[in-house]
């Protein structure tokens, strides 16, 4: 039993999860009450943009910002739908940081099922905007490299039920985010069902991770995240499990996961996040607190996301005097707690690179550094706006 201060937060709901069920309520043309609906940026693009879609215009213009997740699902349902809805273009712009974000990929897929779509962004014309043309999705079968982005499998595997003909998906080289795929699988069968009425989105384990965070590295409070299970569908929901390795003990309710540091936080070793992407920041800047080496593997395609991870999180690592050596797929962390304190007095300024997981990483320290600054604060907005008031709650 805990003798601790215990705090309880909700994390907000699962941006992925909200994404594909919000997809998939449009694709079957269904009234499902979809609940806990997050309040954050990426679900916010998405769902002005279907909006936009049931304009009388002749060309449409729709605006994802920097989420990556709407951009390419909604590429996918807009090469599905766009004969329906009448158009003859619709474009999808982004924001300057997603002009950098390669797309050819599934765009290339789903021409060759028979979409006539158009990349304009990027020194080789393979990343956002988009132009998407009336064409009528045959089907057939195609291959596709697993080893950039599982989203644009997803993106597929959500319209693939819908072509004229049947559509098979092979997938080449090494799946990244596997347990993503299985989660768009899981929804999909859900959304089969001609009786749901209601579907209820869980709290985001990739966010729910930062506050796992915390609790590792303040050993005087217990905290219980609501909503959050081991039975949950999401494969980041696996940050338990590391938090466990490192010194936390997790205990599992119904409805909730209580966690506390309970010894010396201790080294991951050398780990394959290639599944869990999303948790490397969380675990990086957390292996800084941990005597030895981490060694977090597999990791090339964070080079993509909103930001070059693997750069960012060596850049800012740096700051803290902690040894840290970067390869094309690898982040290698000397983790020295002893040397942190020492130089906690001292301010140090965090380049966020308009990055959510950067901001949240290393946020997370301002309960051991108050000195410390986050720059871009709001960036968080696009996964978790309430994360720098449920991070003063923890600090209280």
């Amino acid at each position: 039993m805990f003798l601790k201060k215990t705090i309880k937060i909700l994390v907000p709901s699962s941006k992925s999860i909200a994404a594909r069920a919000i997809i998939l309520a449009a694709i079957y043309d269904k009234k499902i009450k979809l609940k806990n609906i997050p309040d954050c940026d990426d679900t916010k693009y998405l769902i002005n943009a279907l909006k936009k879609l049931n304009s009388k215009n002749k060309k449409v213009k729709i605006f994802t910002g920097n989420a990556g997740t709407a951009t390419r699902f909604l590429t996918a349902f807009c090469a599905l739908k766009i004969n329906n809805f009448g158009f003859e273009e619709i474009k999808i712009d982004v924001s300057p940081e997603m002009e950098k974000r390669p797309i050819k990929e599934l765009t290339s897929a789903l021409n060759r099922l028979g979409a006539d779509i158009k990349t304009l962004g990027g020194k080789n014309k393979n990343c956002p905007p988009i132009k998407i043309y009336p064409a009528q999705l045959s089907g057939g079968k195609i291959k596709i490299r697993g080893d950039i982005s599982s989203q644009y499998i997803s993106a597929l595997l959500m319209i693939k039920n819908f072509t004229k003909k049947k559509t098979t998906i092979e997938i080449k080289k090494n799946v990244f985010s596997k347990p993503y795929i299985k989660m768009t699988k899981k929804i999909i069968e859900v959304f089969e069902n001609k009786k749901l009425k209601k579907f209820e989105i869980e709290s985001d384990a990739s966010s729910a991770s930062y506050i796992g965070e915390y609790a590792a590295l303040n050993t005087d409070k217990k905290i219980t995240l609501k909503n959050i299970t081991k039975n949950s569908i999401q494969g980041d929901i696996k940050f338990l499990e590391y938090l466990s390795k490192m010194g936390c003990k997790i205990i599992e309710h119904k409805n909730c996961t209580e966690i506390a540091r309970t010894s010396i936080l201790k080294a991951l070793n050398k780990v394959d996040m290639k599944d869990t992407p999303d948790l490397v920041p969380t675990f990086a800047v957390l292996a800084m607190f941990a005597k030895g080496v981490t060694k977090i593997t597999n990791i090339g395609n964070l080079k993509i996301k909103e930001s070059d991870r693997i750069f960012a999180l060596k850049n800012e690592i740096k700051k803290f005097g902690i040894k840290i050596k970067t390869g094309k797929d690898f982040i290698e962390i000397h983790g020295n707690p002893n040397l942190i304190l020492e130089k906690h007095k001292s301010p140090i300024s965090i380049n966020t690179y308009n990055d959510h997981r950067i901001a949240m990483a290393f946020g997370v320290l301002k309960s051991k550094m108050p000195k410390l600054k986050i720059e871009n604060p709001k960036c968080v907005s696009k996964s978790y706006p309430t994360f720098w008031k449920d991070l003063n709650k923890l600090q209280k």
